[in-house]
């Protein structure tokens, strides 16, 4: 019997296996071209939309080969806005609206003073709060995210609307503004009705120079006058005009310094104030530092000031005395010297004055 090789078996069965190599190819090809003609039968092109903006035309008006964006991010990385470490307290939905930047953007839609929770991913105060970033991708997106008119904390039924330069301070205004007293006072002229004071956090909180410019907050000051700025000043105007590099004007936002001395640029530029050479404008500024020392040594005499902390030490107060630290922080915080509302600062620092020399102080 003869012994087939293994060589002799492949090429006995080789017009087999070449017959079954083929038709799997065939098959192969049958299956690629039915899914070729199912695909381009599910992507067939639809009728023709309209056309789109060219990018060249709308991004380039902001991102182009000035140097504009890089001045603004040099100047606003100088910042205090930008430098702060708040965002922390953006974890209370109170704190949000004005220690985050998704916190101010929620309360500007909703109107309301809180978010509706605490943000703990909280994003800075940054470009896209303040401006339409990216809503058109044109230059209008330079424009403020609100001017519109906004409620005070202190006491939600008082509406406050800033007119000059076309409401700009409103956006400033809904977080640079006295937060409300808890406990509240009832009667602020009573020197008699006391009310005990449990932290020594209480007062206004920072920044509160919105109350100022538009001479409303402070307890008592109905009869309390105000200056011209209340209507015809603007935030960005004064803090965000005249840039010199990032230490003063511009995205800075800061008004002077040790190496520029007071950006009074600003002030002669606008014709208000021609020929002036510091803040201190008549000797303004004088005026109020020295009214401000003056009660700032009546509340620390009456125990009641604690100039370490500058806050006020916890015990049991008629609210008179009260309403009186309450118009003195507002004027600490504010940290103008009168430059936003003269009138306004110089009367509350003069009335608390005169409270303290009735008691005897």
């Amino acid at each position: 019997m003869r012994i087939i090789s293994y060589k002799e078996t492949i090429n006995q069965n080789q017009p087999d296996i070449m017959k079954k190599i083929t038709k799997l190819f065939m098959a192969i090809g049958l299956f690629v071209a039915a899914a070729g003609f199912i695909f381009s039968g599910c992507t067939k092109e639809g009728p023709q939309g309209p056309s789109g903006t060219n990018a060249a035309a709308t991004c380039q008006e902001c991102h182009n080969f000035s140097d504009t964006i890089v001045a603004k991010f040099f100047q606003y990385d100088a910042s205090q806005h930008a430098t702060g470490s708040t965002t922390i307290r953006a974890t209370s939905n109170i704190c949000a609206p004005c220690h985050s930047s998704q916190g101010f953007t929620e309360t500007v839609t909703t109107g309301a003073f809180n978010t509706l929770a605490g943000i703990n991913n909280a994003a800075p105060i940054n470009c896209r709060t303040c401006h339409q970033i990216h809503r058109t991708y044109t230059s209008a997106d330079w424009s403020l995210a609100t001017t519109a008119a906004y409620r005070m904390r202190y006491d939600s039924t008082v509406t406050v609307h800033f007119t000059a330069n076309g409401g700009s301070a409103n956006l400033c205004g809904r977080c640079h503004q006295a937060r409300v007293a808890s406990p509240a006072l009832t009667k602020p002229s009573s020197n008699t009705d006391s009310i005990s004071i449990l932290n020594n956090r209480w007062g206004p909180h920072h920044g509160p120079q919105s109350n100022i410019l538009a001479g409303k907050g402070a307890y008592n000051d109905e009869a309390f006058g105000n200056s011209p700025h209340k209507d015809t000043a603007a935030c960005i105007v004064c803090h965000g005009g005249y840039a010199q590099g990032n230490i003063v004007g511009g995205h800075t936002l800061k008004m002077t310094s040790t190496e520029t001395g007071d950006n009074i640029a600003v002030c002669n530029r606008t014709g208000c104030h021609n020929g002036a050479t510091s803040f201190n404008i008549g000797g303004a500024q004088t005026t109020i530092s020295g009214l401000y020392q003056q009660l700032k040594v009546k509340l620390t005499t009456f125990n009641m000031l604690d100039t370490t902390t500058m806050t006020i030490k916890p015990n049991k107060y008629a609210q008179a005395d009260l309403a009186v630290f309450w118009n003195f922080m507002l004027i600490d915080a504010d940290r103008s010297m009168g430059v936003h509302n003269y009138q306004y600062t110089h009367d509350l620092l003069q009335a608390g004055i005169d409270h303290f020399i009735t008691k005897g102080y």
